[in-house]
């Protein structure tokens, strides 16, 4: 169980709480020119779209989301305005270790049955540079009859600067790539909470 967060003066955010997070995550994200969407997969899986929301319905979901985060601490408003502190316990892109990367994710769309999406913004200011850029993932819910869904997982990223057009044009792919098996990497946790819910 994650406590709820208290203000912390390290953080500079901590007195605005959720709307503080919330233009912070549409100024960098949500607003960004700069995000672009990097990986994209649907699934269908053979259960009720009530049920698969009941599973994401809990923001700790994304504790096992497509970068492998650990979430340490969480305000939950119930939808809309929740934010959380992670750390990034794995580099999605570039298989190498990150255990003090910390981000803040905060919920952006909350529809119940049908959609919702986490902006994750790079807090680390201990790294000296932004390692991971900050970043969007979204998650549409699309009933597909009484007991099917389809499941649309999104993750958009603000484009890498200080790198050639060519070597983000060679770079990309792969890290298309590697997005999309984390994308499958989440969908087997929510394959596993489906079914321990039933």
């Amino acid at each position: 169980m994650v406590p709820e967060s208290s203000e912390n003066p390290e953080n500079p955010e901590s007195a605005e709480g959720s709307a503080g997070w919330a233009t912070q995550a549409r100024q960098r994200v949500t607003e960004n020119p700069k995000l672009e969407v990097m990986a994209r997969k649907s699934f269908v899986l053979d259960y009720p779209v009530e049920d698969v929301w009941q599973v994401i319905d809990d923001p700790l979901h994304w504790q096992a989301d497509a970068f492998h985060n650990e979430i340490v601490d969480m305000h939950d408003a119930g939808g809309v305005g929740t934010y959380f502190e992670m750390l990034h316990t794995n580099h999605p892109i570039i298989p190498w270790p990150m255990p003090d990367q910390r981000f803040v994710g905060v919920v952006m769309d909350w529809e119940p049955l049908r959609r919702q999406s986490v902006a994750e913004l790079n807090i680390d200011s201990s790294a000296g540079s932004k390692r991971t850029p900050d970043h969007k993932q979204l998650i549409e819910l699309e009933p597909m009859g009484p007991a099917r869904t389809q499941l649309t997982y999104t993750v958009a990223t603000i484009r890498m600067e200080g790198i050639s057009e060519v070597t983000r044009f060679f770079f990309r792919p792969w890290a298309r790539f590697q997005l999309r098996r984390a994308i499958g990497k989440k969908l087997s946790h929510i394959r596993k909470d489906l079914g321990r819910s039933i």
